[in-house]
């Protein structure tokens, strides 16, 4: 597990009155599943993020040209096999995408934050951040 990694995504990422909260939850092997459970319907958490619609693989692909060099990311699931692993990404994408676990992939050093949620059409990215 990541936890400057996962503490930053919380801290840039999602809604201010649940920082502290998350924060905590994360902090604690075992308090660790507090957070991710909530993953499933977690866009109303989210700030500086836009829904995507239509290909996400190319809605990814042009956020994440951006970021040179970029082989892997991070991942925070629902799903076990994959949660608190580094994955190569076209890996990740392939393990997330229609899957209906929640989700979180991170890229760079939380640059850009990919979110899919339990439904059909809760997939969202984040702006970029420098």
């Amino acid at each position: 597990m990541d936890l400057k990694l996962e503490a930053k995504v919380i801290r840039r990422f999602i809604v201010d009155k649940k920082h502290e909260r998350y924060l905590t939850f994360i902090q604690a092997e075992k308090n660790r599943h507090k957070f991710i459970n909530e993953l499933a319907h977690f866009s109303s958490q989210l700030k500086n993020f836009e829904e995507i619609k239509g290909n996400e693989m190319h809605v990814l692909e042009e956020k994440l040209k951006n970021l040179k060099k970029l082989t892997n990311c991070y991942v925070i699931s629902e799903n076990r096999e994959i949660d608190a692993r580094r994955m190569e990404v076209p890996l990740a994408l392939a393990k997330v995408i229609g899957y209906g676990s929640g989700t979180l992939l991170v890229f760079g050093d939380a640059n850009i934050v990919y979110y899919e949620g339990e439904g059909p059409s809760d997939r969202w990215i984040s702006k970029h951040v420098e």
